[in-house]
């Protein structure tokens, strides 16, 4: 259970962290100005930005879920969702910050080194989405659930049943 709940907690500074390297790629892609325009502006950095949006946003709403239960303490299961999700993310999301930003995001005087850092770090403290992905992979094989949306109903409920 303790194992879980710091694989959770490490979800939620996942997704908080994920939002600010977001936050800081958006004003990076407005400001940086390339052939007379933002290079935010053009299609293809539009895309990734787009891309990133996805997993920032998947990221948070699995953290904020495995919080919002109405037990004492989420489920197991519920922090091996928002781990697996939040780690999967943040590999992603830093991926595509750094080549939005090119080379002044590996900069020292540059804060978005020190929040990606962040996020590669936090995708393998307490596990990393592989090792989650196995957990919820033997539950889901385990459980009595007759099929893997009932497994998915069953991890969400909010008694703590899990």
């Amino acid at each position: 259970a303790f194992q879980g709940i710091g694989a959770l907690l490490q979800s939620g500074l996942l997704a908080g962290t994920m939002k600010r390297v977001f936050g800081l790629t958006m004003g990076y892609a407005n400001d940086r100005v390339q052939f007379g325009k933002p290079i935010g502006k053009f299609q293809a950095i539009q895309h990734q930005l787009s891309v990133m949006a996805e997993h920032v946003a998947a990221a948070h709403i699995a953290a904020e879920a495995a919080f919002a239960c109405d037990a004492p303490f989420p489920t197991f299961a519920a922090c091996a969702v928002a781990k697996s999700r939040t780690s999967e993310a943040a590999q992603l999301v830093a991926s595509i910050s750094h080549a939005v930003h090119g080379a002044i995001g590996i900069t020292e005087e540059y804060g978005l080194q020190l929040h990606t850092r962040r996020l590669h770090e936090g995708r393998m403290a307490h596990g990393s989405e592989v090792y989650w992905n196995r957990v919820l992979g033997r539950l889901l094989i385990d459980s009595k659930e007759p099929l893997a949306a009932d497994f998915v109903r069953l991890v969400w409920a909010r008694d703590g049943a899990t």
